[in-house]
Order: structure tokens, then C-alpha cells, then sequence
């Protein structure tokens, strides 16, 4: 069993549907999840909506290429083409952060939209998992 670390956002004009859509399909295809919780932040590139973003954990028995792969295609299937960050409307972006324990995504995962739901994972002062960069 794998366990993934994901980040997950929208900036659409029905964002919050989206997200909803995305704690139903964590718990459709991932064991053991926890998440942050839904947060709203500025865009990265200062210039776009704001979006909902959530941080999740969780165990699967696919490969991180396989989860990446079925991350991928929940986007597609709510709507997000390639266009979507040239018009500023992201319908959904879920990226695979850490595999294990190992961040394969190091720019992520200092970004302030991810650190934010990092953070609410754990209570304070729990025991937190270490991460190592791939």
C-alpha cells in the first residue's frame, strides 16, 4: 500500500462544487484519507481567480504513475483541457506531491497554497511524517 499526499484545487465560478466532487472521488478511490479541509488562496501567479484548495492524505495499492494517471483524468473528467490555466479557469488540479515518503513535486510542496493545507493535517504538535525530496 502506497500512501499519496495530494494537492487540490479550483478557481472556477463553481469551485466549490468542484471540491466537493473532489472529496467524493478521494474517497471513492483512496483508504485511510485525511484532509485539510477546504481553504481559500490567492493564486500563484497573482493574476487569476482565487481558489479553493485542499490538502489530502491517503493509501492506495496503485503505483504513484497510476495515481498520477488517475489524477489526471478526474481533471479531464471535470472539465479542465489544456487551456485552462492561458484563460485563467482552472476546473480542477490534483497533483501527487509525495509518494511514500518522498516529495517528487520539491516546487510544490514549499508553495504557499499547499504549506497552508499541509499544516492542517496534523494537530499541534503531533509527530509529523518526514519527507525527502525524489
Amino acid at each position: 500500500m502506497g500512501r499519496y499526499l495530494l494537492s487540490i484545487g479550483s478557481n472556477c465560478h463553481c469551485a466549490a462544487e468542484m471540491m466537493a466532487r473532489a472529496e467524493n472521488w478521494l474517497r471513492n478511490h483512496f483508504d485511510d484519507v485525511d484532509s485539510s479541509g477546504i481553504y481559500r488562496t490567492r493564486a500563484h501567479n497573482g493574476r487569476s481567480a482565487d481558489y479553493l484548495n485542499m490538502v489530502a492524505r491517503g493509501t492506495s495499492r496503485l503505483t504513484a504513475g497510476e495515481v498520477a494517471a488517475l489524477a489526471k483524468e478526474f481533471e479531464r473528467q471535470c472539465g479542465r483541457t489544456p487551456q485552462s490555466k492561458l484563460t485563467g479557469c482552472v476546473e480542477m488540479d490534483v497533483d501527487v506531491i509525495a509518494a511514500d515518503n518522498t516529495i517528487i513535486r520539491p516546487g510544490e510542496f514549499t508553495r504557499a497554497y499547499f504549506t497552508e493545507g499541509f499544516s492542517r493535517l496534523e494537530p499541534a504538535g503531533a509527530q509529523r511524517p518526514e519527507y525527502i525530496s525524489s
